[in-house]
């Protein structure tokens, strides 16, 4: 994969990619997330990564524990 390619570039060959757009609010700045659904990765591995950092996090304290 090219890590060097512009913006534009990456906008032009994903453009028909799904796209999700979250708005968040931390510390009363609004923030927007836009996830660019390209189909490079295998689901299963990113999950398993997601939840072992938050295992690890939660672990360490560094973010709170869930009900």
């Amino acid at each position: 994969m090219n890590n060097n390619r512009t913006m534009q570039e990456m906008n032009e060959q994903y453009k028909d990619c799904p796209v999700q757009v979250n708005t968040y609010e931390v510390d009363g700045r609004t923030y927007r997330v836009h996830s660019h659904f390209i189909g490079d990765r295998d689901i299963n591995d990113v999950m398993y990564r997601y939840a072992e950092d938050r295992a690890m996090s939660e672990m360490l304290g560094i973010v709170p524990k869930t009900a």
